[in-house]
C-alpha cells in the first residue's frame, strides 16, 4: 500500500509540474510577438520599396524577381510567426489576426501585379475589395495591439 501511495504521489507530482509549466504567460507571449514584429519591420519596408521600384521600372524580369523575393520572404515571415508558441487565447487571437494580415497582404500584392499584367474588371474589383479588407484588418490589429500593449507593457 505504501509503495502504491508513493507511485501515485510521484505521478501526481509529475502532472502538477507539467501543468504548471504548460500555463500560458500572456505578457511573455505578447512580448515575443511584439519583438518578432519589431525585428521584421525594416525587412517589410525594404520589400515594399523593392516591389514599388520594380513596378515602376515596368521591366517584367525585375518585377518577377521582386515578386519571387517578396513571396519567399513572406513565407519566411509566416514560418517564423508560426514557430512562436502561444497558449493564451487573447494573444492567440492577436497572432491569428497578424498571420491573416500577412496572408492577405501577400495575396493582394500578387493580385496587383497580375492586374498590371492583364487588367480585367473582375480582378480590379478583387483588388479593391482586398485593399479594403486589408485596411480593415490592419485597423483591427492595431487596435488589438494597443489594447494588449496597455495590458502587457513590453517596455
Amino acid at each position: 500500500m505504501n509503495k502504491l501511495f508513493k507511485i501515485l504521489s510521484v505521478t501526481l507530482f509529475v502532472f502538477v509540474v507539467t501543468a504548471c509549466g504548460d500555463k500560458a504567460n500572456p505578457a511573455a507571449e505578447f512580448k515575443k510577438l511584439n519583438d518578432w514584429s519589431v525585428n521584421n519591420q525594416q525587412a517589410v519596408m525594404t520589400l515594399q520599396t523593392e516591389i514599388q521600384q520594380s513596378l515602376a521600372s515596368q521591366d517584367p524580369a525585375k518585377i518577377e524577381e521582386a515578386v519571387k523575393k517578396f513571396n519567399d520572404k513572406f513565407a519566411e515571415f509566416q514560418k517564423e510567426l508560426d514557430a512562436i508558441e502561444v497558449k493564451d487565447p487573447e494573444i492567440k487571437a492577436f497572432k491569428d489576426k497578424v498571420k491573416n494580415g500577412l496572408i492577405s497582404s501577400n495575396k493582394l500584392i500578387t493580385d496587383v501585379i497580375t492586374l498590371m499584367k492583364s487588367p480585367t474588371a473582375e480582378l480590379q474589383k478583387q483588388v479593391e475589395e482586398g485593399t479594403k479588407k486589408l485596411m480593415q484588418d490592419a485597423s483591427e490589429v492595431t487596435k488589438l495591439q494597443a489594447e494588449l500593449q496597455k495590458k502587457y507593457p513590453t517596455n
